[in-house]
């Protein structure tokens, strides 16, 4: 698996205990799955034939950011909302063990989904073309998801987006200050969102993933599958736009084509104006401080991961405050 501070090591007498505990089989292999940079993740094959997915949150005393907290739940809770919302192929989890008697740590069984991340994949230019337009319909059906309250379900929802996103940016700066760091664009952030109070508290309330990257879809036979959507929020949709063409350090008026696209088969159309690209810059601004404090607490000054946190973040800052 990936190096990460925030990963759980389970043995394999755990692992084996775990899955006899809930009749699900006896484990005969265990192997490492995925990229992922927070949760530990297994592929474990049973003596019925079965390979299934286990997930496993960092341990307790790992460090990690407020919203963070109980994010698998959050997880368990988002696949619930796709299966019950949409067609969306996404696994069923068949097990959650949050009581931490086994595994000391929340985790859960889920099924094992066929295929390779995106990245991975060789298309031609048409196959990937299509690809891209399942993805943003993915986003289209879940954006019909509605709720009445903003913001993390692990973390306190609120009234509106601009509540919600403050108090979002406001956890994360105080993260930032407990780690013993002073974060300037984070507290420009914060006045930020008090400065556009009206537009934020005029945004609609739907599912939001904000975490669609190539990594998190699995192709198979010419279909995809979503994985790993624990970073869900209820929220602006705009904001899941951060994903899509050129990428998160880009404007939204340069994904007009994934726009188009998304327009086409969405219930509620994001038309492009200077009210949807200030909408787009606040999550621009909330994905750059969510990597620049991270990096605090998954990775060390030499990593790449680290270093590439600290560009991203910059740059993504830059953007979105000229706009603001």
């Amino acid at each position: 698996m990936i190096k990460s501070k925030t990963k759980y090591e389970a043995t394999e007498n755990e692992i084996k205990e775990l899955f006899k505990a809930h009749n699900v089989g006896n484990v005969t292999r265990i192997e490492a799955l995925g990229n992922g940079e927070f949760n530990a993740a297994y592929k474990v094959t049973c003596d019925n034939g079965n390979s299934y997915a286990l997930k496993i949150a960092p341990p307790d005393g790992a460090t990690v950011l407020t919203y963070e907290k109980n994010m698998m739940e959050s997880e368990v809770f988002w696949y619930t909302k796709m299966h019950e919302n949409t067609d969306i192929l996404c696994p069923e989890v068949y097990v959650f063990d949050f009581s931490k008697s086994i595994i000391k740590s929340n985790c859960f069984i889920m099924e094992l989904m066929e295929g390779e991340p995106l990245w991975a994949v060789k298309f031609t230019d048409e196959e990937y073309e299509n690809v891209q337009k399942q993805k943003i319909g993915m986003l289209a059906k879940i954006h019909r998801i509605k709720n009445d309250e903003f913001g993390y379900i692990q973390s306190g929802l609120h009234a509106t987006w601009y509540e919600a996103l403050k108090a979002m940016a406001s956890n994360l700066v105080s993260d930032y200050k407990k780690l013993g760091y002073e974060t300037p664009d984070g507290e420009k952030f914060i006045k930020l969102i008090d400065k556009h109070e009206d537009l934020l508290r005029d945004v609609p309330c739907r599912m939001v993933n904000f975490d669609l990257w190539d990594s998190n879809v699995l192709y198979s036979d010419g279909k995809i599958c979503w994985i790993d959507p624990e970073r869900g929020f209820w929220g602006d949709p705009v904001a899941d736009f951060i994903t899509l063409g050129p990428g998160q350090k880009s404007l939204l008026s340069a994904k007009q084509k994934e726009l188009e696209i998304y327009n086409e088969v969405a219930e509620e159309k994001i038309l492009l104006s200077e009210e949807t690209e200030r909408r787009y810059a606040f999550a621009v601004c909330l994905l750059a401080l969510i990597e620049e404090v991270e990096k605090y607490v998954r990775y060390e000054p030499d990593e790449e991961n680290y270093i590439r946190n600290t560009k991203d973040a910059r740059a993504m800052y830059d953007m979105a405050f000229e706009i603001l």
